[in-house]
């Protein structure tokens, strides 16, 4: 009797195993979860007088001086995409370095169809420090937009150069030579931040998907506006603090003309 039964429980115990591992085999493999965020690449494209920009090389100027650039990079500040229904952040702080072969920053957001790209050219007050005793410029890993390896913090002045272009002119008066003579453009401090809104936008953004937004910037529209041109010789340098007229001037010249292509 006692033979029978552990026979008996052995059978069903076998039994029940095979059935468990006939279960698992039969549930189908899950599939791989379903991505719910889009990717929105911010693609830059700068021009020299329509033809592509290339750094340290001679193009026509404001007031037909031949020059050339140098350095040409800038901060964005809260980047953020708009619709009827409210706004997305993508970044809270990007460097722009338009001399680089890589002239495009991405950024993951929810999926939905948007017609505004809105940012601010500059660095934020929370983020530039200023009036802030306990800003720590060094708290900034080295691959940060803020760290100070970037080249872009004023240790002097306790703020951010929210936009640095640099290069050479052509001074001479038949045009012709190697331009030598140097000029930059270092913008900064609070005044200078700048609000830029881009509106018919109208792009959508899907899941699992990358959307391309080109922005153009034609290089002579820093120096040049409906209203004014530049000086390049005359004018032709400014730390913000020592000509605060002409740094806000090429910071607004600057973000106006950003535009969707």
């Amino acid at each position: 009797m006692k033979t029978f039964l552990l026979s008996s429980m052995y059978v069903c115990l076998i039994a029940f195993v095979t059935t468990i591992i006939s279960c698992e085999k039969d549930q189908p493999i899950p599939d791989p979860k379903e991505p719910t965020k889009g990717t929105v690449e911010i693609r830059f494209v700068p021009t020299m007088n329509g033809q592509a920009f290339q750094p340290n090389s001679n193009f026509t100027g404001p007031n037909n001086f031949r020059m050339s650039i140098e350095t040409l990079k800038f901060y964005l500040s809260d980047i953020q995409l708009s619709n009827n229904f409210g706004a997305q952040l993508l970044s809270e702080i990007s460097l722009i370095d338009l001399t680089q072969s890589d002239k495009s920053i991405s950024f993951e957001t929810d999926p939905g169809t948007f017609q505004q790209l809105k940012f601010f050219l500059g660095v934020k007050k929370p983020l530039n420090g200023t009036g802030n005793p306990d800003f720590d410029e060094a708290q900034f890993p080295i691959n940060h937009p803020l760290s100070i390896y970037n080249g872009m913090y004023w240790s002097w002045a306790t703020g951010y150069i929210f936009s640095k272009i640099d290069g050479r002119i052509d001074t001479s008066q038949t045009q012709d030579q190697t331009p030598t003579f140097t000029w930059f453009y270092h913008s900064g401090m609070d005044t200078c931040y700048t609000e830029r809104n881009i509106d018919n936008l109208n792009i959508e953004v899907n899941a699992g998907k990358t959307t391309v937004i080109e922005l153009g910037l034609e290089i002579n529209s820093i120096f040049i506006s409906q209203n004014d041109t530049i000086n390049m010789v005359e004018d032709y340098f400014t730390h913000t603090t020592d000509n605060i007229a002409l740094a806000r001037k090429v910071a607004q010249n600057l973000a106006a003309g950003i535009r969707k292509l």
